[in-house]
């Protein structure tokens, strides 16, 4: 292993919520990929680079620091042996703690806090003594300030770097801004107009270096010391104490447990599915390479995975659309092509490209791609199409990819792809004979019991690609039950009747489904096996009657009330009149 660079190995403490200590375990050499941020040392450990998203955000107690190569350090540390270097460069990491995290609007902090500072603050706040130099800090804010104002030339900026470099401890922070400033000098640029080209080529906030640090807004497990030293800091201190810098942007966790239950209110009897899709979505939000795999949900006809995916998308405020995969074809053949689908995408995003790239893309009804046909080359030409949309690459969107049109880039690696289909013949071949005795039948409020679907069984009963199901992750939604139909009915936020409940309502008349109707509805649709998908045709068919008599003769009828003779005849329901005050 190369001894390329030098990094201090950091532990994460917890602080509070979202914020953490990072303070120095040991130093270490190796060498630095600095591309994905990850520093391989002599044994072969890797760790992050403390500012990374994985090591604030996820659970690994160690990261690294201050990467610096060795080359670069001998030339500060002149005549020194790597011995001294390696001593030195320990005992100045050991002086400071580094604070992380974000405030409470999700602005990202670090500070810089000089152990040797903080322990004088604390020594001279017992001794009541708090009077402490300003001089030091007064001229280098002088000089940060007068080289950002472009004050200098690039010959006396030099000039003084040189001399700076023998303070290095104490002015890492003037450096930085003057090596920038002289960067901006070389392209014929001021300093900001060079620092906002670098932040737009990052696509990264980046704040200059502060004079003065300021306390950080929002936080409320900052300890009275850090307080302390910060309010001081505002008034000065004799060294460079804190520095504030922004980490990673953090985007707002989903809160699994909140979305769940405003889901789980609209959709019954999907509660584990739910949860799953909910946890599997929070975690492609924290980790690149899960975002780079799709989610395949399958289920019988009219389970509700269409709905599923409405609900989550609405709850964790992100675009959602829909997709019928059967209409999906690749180029040369009728139909529409996934650049179609994307330019439907923006236009639905309010043209905004940034929104478009954040969406929920379900693809439905993805099981009828599977084909026995060697010779379908349309169908699996789709399927591997797909695998570079889960994956993420860029598409030129357009509204007719046959003729002229306009053209947009979308890029879909950070968008949520979703897979959706029934898989009949697949879970038919999966399902475990749970009969008693010979010819009995199957409770029809029994759901039936499969073993688990492996990859192999979509492969071969499913016909899918091997490739496709490498990138996804199967959830299968529950089988509705007679049971699980009237509940629906009953207690679904948007359920059919629920929904009659409120057209009724306002038209001044109150609607009773008795539970003979109930009952009724819910087996008529597992006779035709649609699935909650079909009650609400089944309460349409068997109410419009009642609703054109009640619409045609406003303030006549104060209730309606259907029974189980209304499902199979919407003839036959009951009206009751409101009571007519006497005329004197």
């Amino acid at each position: 292993m190369s001894r390329k660079y030098i990094a201090t190995v950091m532990e994460r403490i917890y602080a509070g919520v979202d914020n953490y200590f990072f303070v120095c375990r040991n130093v270490v050499f190796g060498d630095y990929d600095e591309k994905n941020k990850i520093f391989i040392d002599e044994l072969g450990n890797d760790y992050s680079y403390m500012m990374s998203q994985p090591a604030i955000n996820m659970d690994v107690p160690f990261s690294v620091y201050n990467v610096m190569s060795i080359e670069d350090l001998k030339k500060t540390y002149k005549g020194k042996s790597l011995e001294n270097i390696y001593f030195d460069y320990q005992t100045k990491m050991q002086q400071v703690v580094y604070h992380v995290g974000y405030t409470d609007d999700y602005t990202p902090f670090l500070s810089v806090i000089n152990m040797d500072v903080a322990k004088t603050i604390a020594s001279n706040k017992e001794k009541g003594n708090v009077t402490l130099e300003t001089s030091n800090v007064d001229k280098l804010e002088k000089l940060i300030l007068d080289t950002v104002d472009g004050k200098y030339s690039k010959e006396q900026i030099l000039d003084m770097l040189e001399k700076l470099y023998v303070a290095h401890d104490v002015l890492d922070n003037t450096i930085g801004t003057m090596e920038t400033a002289v960067e901006a000098i070389d392209e014929n640029k001021t300093y900001k107009e060079y620092l906002y080209e670098q932040v737009e080529e990052s696509n990264k906030e980046i704040n200059t270096v502060r004079p003065k640090a300021t306390p950080i807004e929002g936080n409320k497990d900052t300890s009275e010391l850090k307080e302390k030293l910060l309010r001081k800091y505002k008034t000065g201190l004799p060294k460079d104490t804190s520095i504030i810098i922004n980490p990673p942007k953090k985007e707002p966790r989903i809160d699994i447990e909140d979305v769940f239950n405003k889901v789980t209110k609209s959709l019954i009897s999907q509660d584990e599915p739910a949860r799953r899709v909910i946890a599997e979505i929070a975690r492609k939000e924290l980790h690149e390479r899960k975002k780079r795999e799709g989610i395949l949900l399958t289920g019988q006809s009219g389970c509700g995975k269409t709905y599923l995916m409405e609900l989550i998308a609405k709850y964790i405020d992100k675009p959602f659309i829909p997709v019928d995969a059967t209409q999906i074809t690749t180029a040369g053949y009728v139909g529409k092509d996934i650049e179609q689908v994307l330019w439907d995408l923006f236009i639905k995003c309010g043209r905004n490209i940034e929104k478009a790239e954040q969406a929920i893309v379900y693809f439905d009804e993805i099981d009828k791609k599977g084909s026995e046909k060697n010779d379908d080359v349309n169908a699996k030409a789709v399927l591997n199409d797909l695998l570079k949309f889960i994956e993420g690459t860029t598409y030129d969107a357009q509204a007719d990819t046959k003729g002229a049109s306009q053209i947009v880039k979308i890029n879909t690696s950070k968008m949520t792809v979703i897979f959706g289909g029934a898989f009949t013949d697949v879970y038919n071949s999966l399902k475990i004979n749970n009969t008693i005795g010979f010819g009995t039948e199957k409770n029809s409020n029994d759901a039936p019991k499969y073993r688990p679907a492996e990859t192999k069984d979509f492969v071969e009963r499913g016909m899918m690609t091997n490739e496709f199901m490498g990138r996804v992750t199967v959830i299968k939604l529950n089988d509705l039950t007679l049971d699980d139909l009237k509940r629906i009915l009953l207690e679904g936020d948007e359920s059919a009747e629920k929904i009659q409940e409120e057209i009724f309502r306002k038209m001044g008349v109150k609607i009773r489904f008795t539970e003979g109707y109930t009952n009724k509805v819910a087996e008529k649709a597992m006779e035709k096996k649609t699935g909650a998908r079909g009650l609400n045709g089944i309460v349409d068919e068997s109410t419009w009657k009642a609703f054109e008599e009640v619409y045609k003769n406003e303030g006549v009828y104060s209730e309606v009330i259907l029974t189980e003779e209304t499902v199979e005849d919407n003839s036959k329901y009951q009206l009751v009149k409101k009571l007519q005050k006497n005329k004197k």
